[in-house]
């Protein structure tokens, strides 16, 4: 069971560096040949395997984030002629662009209006004793989520569904933000989703508490600390619990997201 918990945990871990590929080369051209060899997979099975643990094949990623970019730059008021956008996410034209456009985002470019993004309010809600089963770790975190693709495998292992793996984090020390640094923290599941016990994960409980939730997006670390805690005594009247364990629940839409995709809850502790 080791053996292919590790196995599946490295195959894991090299479908991320294929997205991480096609994210830092969406403007240029990308080849399923190309990206099987990263993933060190023939391309019938690289094709089957990344649209199995993503939920899209490669070539529907890529064109899902060109669009979603040209989304962006149009909501920031970056867009530039129509042209522009139709070339740089891979279309020849700006009709076929427009199609596209519109059956990914459900309306055409010419109607969507540039915004400003606003912060997200922070909420305070009240956790109990939750069961989680999680992989421990403590060390140096890095660049890569290996206690994330370890708890990954072992739920891929179990069978167990994907609507049933929200992912969480107990973070006790260290900053997730950081490649240098020791992390210690628990990658979690939430038992009551997984409705059996998965061999190899541990068995504990989420702190239980009052939090200050904020929701971050766009990065995978935290905003900074004294930052925090003064949102957080502005927008709620209630301190920060110095020394106690934060939470992470991650709700991307996928296993691989994109970087600017990426998004989080983070539950704050706080004093009584």
């Amino acid at each position: 069971m080791a053996t292919n918990i590790e196995a599946c945990a490295r195959r894991l871990k090299r479908l991320r560096k294929v997205a991480n590929h096609v994210d830092a080369n969406l403007d240029k051209s990308l080849s399923l040949d190309d990206l099987a060899d990263i993933a060190h997979l023939s391309r019938f099975h690289f094709e089957r395997v990344f649209a199995d643990y993503s939920g899209e094949t490669p070539v529907a990623r890529v064109r899902r984030l060109r669009l979603e970019v040209a989304r962006r730059r149009i909501e920031a008021g970056q867009a530039g002629s129509m042209l522009d956008l139709a070339f740089d996410s891979g279309y020849g034209s700006a009709e076929a662009f427009s199609r596209a456009f519109s059956a990914c985002h459900g309306l055409p470019p010419s109607r969507v209006r540039p915004k400003e993004r606003q912060p997200t309010p922070i909420r305070i809600e009240r956790i109990g004793s939750v069961p989680i089963q999680f992989v421990p770790f403590k060390g140096q975190l890095g660049s890569s989520i290996a206690p994330f693709d370890e708890l990954r495998a072992h739920a891929l292992i179990a069978g167990i569904p994907r609507e049933r793996r929200k992912g969480w984090c107990v973070q006790f020390s260290g900053d997730l933000g950081k490649t240098a640094g020791e992390v210690e923290l628990q990658a979690a599941l939430l038992s009551e989703r997984l409705g059996q016990k998965v061999p190899g994960l541990h068995e504990g409980y989420l702190p239980a508490g009052d939090y200050a939730v904020l929701r971050v997006e766009g990065s995978f670390a935290a905003p900074d600390e004294a930052e925090l805690a003064c949102r957080v005594e502005h927008d709620t009247g209630r301190r920060l619990l110095a020394g106690a364990p934060r939470l992470r629940c991650f709700n991307n839409a996928c296993y691989l997201p994109a970087d600017f995709e990426r998004q989080f809850d983070l539950y704050l502790p706080l004093s009584a």
